[in-house]
């Protein structure tokens, strides 16, 4: 058996060839579930979707999956590598064997100096760091250790709220590089070292992006964003420098998108959970309560077999419904401290704001969405680190991701929701270590109708997976009767 890896200049990515390659291909495909919808109406579509084309075209970063693949299966092929190929592979690593991290303004923990090695060895890759972790301070140091005084970065993050907390954890860190800002309202600098952006302005159509072509260095916070199909692909395939890293706290859990992170930047060079910080004492402890809600009634039946109009029909009925509000309101009176709330969609956050904010009166209720500048965010979040008081209600697209609250003790999944990545972001709003906090306490509303019920079961496998030890509790809309167990 013989397997052949070129270098395909034009297109930019690696064909593989030889024996073995339909095995391979096949190996990284997954079932596609378009194929019998399409079928049904007559239509031809492929019933598996590959991430290797029929000329054997991939993304370069998964090379490292495809040689784990052979020696898991210890399939021992005769492997040839191109010059072109092993150019593009091999000639990544931004240090000399000897590293020697230069420090910053704050002590690198172990792990911290560790992921900054593996980042300047390898040249290339993705880091998985739960939240609380110290990504930026991580990405700083790689950074400042960049051996040409002249080189060139850009630095994505997901929105305007991370620009201006990376850029002022920056500053913060003392680092020595050069580094700007590139939004709505801050003007491209190609003269600093370090461009940090937000994939807004990368995707708008105005914005003139030819210059990533030759940066030096790409790194991407919050890598798990870059999914299969998104515009920002784009973007990311123009960028020519095989230094490229990516940092998150959790992979997808769909093949497609690892798969693509990993092509596209490069092999996971290093993982550390959540459990792992927590046992460690870096970050806060979490224990999870779900709150089982029992309704009288239910959401109006649905006439199709439409199951989105009955999820939003379901998601329409919570949002409206007193009890659960009630519910939610007289948590946020309870709670001796600050609070995020956290929904999914506007009507919703608009109708349970006014609810807590007429009736929860001695707390200082806000409600943040899209439309809410980032300066009044930043003062919001400034105002949690200085009270005990407050209670953020928030759309979680916009809260769930990045944001650094240290004096955050509860968080409330009121929007329900089955997605891996969202739940165990969100947790991690409230990890940071305070000195007036033992643990983050989650209050898990799971609403017992036929979604929240399915969706529910889900999140508590997420919990089991990251050893968060969590409990039910039972309310009833009639007699608000109680029953607990531990779960």
């Amino acid at each position: 058996m013989n397997l052949k890896f070129d270098w395909d200049k034009r297109k930019g990515q690696g064909i593989v060839s030889g024996d073995l390659f339909e095995q391979i291909r096949e190996y990284f495909s997954v079932h596609n579930d378009a194929a019998r919808f399409a079928r049904m109406r007559g239509r031809f579509c492929p019933s598996r979707t590959y991430v290797i084309t029929p000329a054997g075209r991939f993304d370069i970063g998964l090379y490292y999956e495809i040689r784990k693949y052979i020696t898991e299966n210890q399939l021992n092929p005769k492997l040839e590598h191109t010059d072109e190929f092993l150019d593009i592979l091999l000639n990544s690593r931004l240090v000399d064997n000897d590293v020697k991290v230069k420090p910053l303004k704050y002590e690198l923990r172990d792990y911290q100096h560790q992921t900054v090695t593996k980042c300047l060895c390898n040249g290339c890759g993705v880091v998985t760091l739960a939240t609380g972790g110290g990504k930026t301070l991580i990405m700083a140091s790689v950074l400042e250790n960049i051996i040409n005084p002249n080189f060139k970065c850009i630095l994505i993050v997901p929105d305007l709220g991370l620009v201006e907390q990376t850029y002022k954890s920056f500053e913060e860190y003392g680092v020595t590089f050069t580094f700007s800002k590139w939004t709505g309202s801050d003007e491209l600098n190609l003269g600093t070292n370090v461009v940090i952006t937000n994939l807004g302005i990368l995707q708008s159509s105005n914005s003139d992006t030819e210059w990533v072509h030759h940066v030096d260095i790409l790194m991407i916070d919050e890598v798990h964003k870059l999914r299969r199909g998104n515009k920002i692909n784009k973007i990311i395939k123009k960028v020519q420098t095989s230094n490229k890293f990516g940092f998150t706290g959790t992979m997808p859990e769909n093949l497609l998108d690892q798969w693509n992170i990993i092509g596209k930047i490069g092999p996971i060079i290093y993982n550390k959970s959540s459990y792992d910080l927590r046992k460690q004492k870096f970050i806060s402890n979490v224990k999870v309560q779900i709150l089982n809600l029992e309704y009288n009634d239910s959401p109006k039946r649905v006439t199709t077999n439409n199951p989105t109009e009955g999820y939003r029909n379901e998601l329409d009925f919570i949002a409206e419904s007193p009890f659960r509000n009630d519910v939610l309101k007289t948590l946020c009176n309870n709670f001796d401290n600050n609070a995020l709330i956290l929904i999914d969609f506007l009507a919703h956050g608009e109708n349970l704001y006014n609810v807590l904010n007429s009736q929860c009166k001695d707390k200082k209720v806000y409600y943040i969405r899209g439309e809410v500048e980032v300066s009044e965010r930043e003062k919001v979040k400034q105002l949690m680190e200085e009270r005990t008081d407050v209670i953020v209600v928030a759309i979680s697209k916009i809260f769930s991701t990045g944001i650094d609250i240290k004096n955050l003790h509860y968080i409330i999944f009121a929007s329900g929701g089955k997605a891996k990545i969202k739940t165990v972001q969100s947790i991690g709003r409230g990890l940071r270590l305070h000195k007036d906090k033992k643990e983050l306490i989650i209050f898990d509303i799971a609403d017992q109708l036929k979604y929240g019920m399915q969706h529910v079961l889900k999140r508590e496998q997420f919990y089991k997976t990251e050893s968060i030890v969590y409990g039910t509790q039972t309310i009833k809309e009639k007699s608000q009767e109680k029953s607990c167990k531990e779960g």
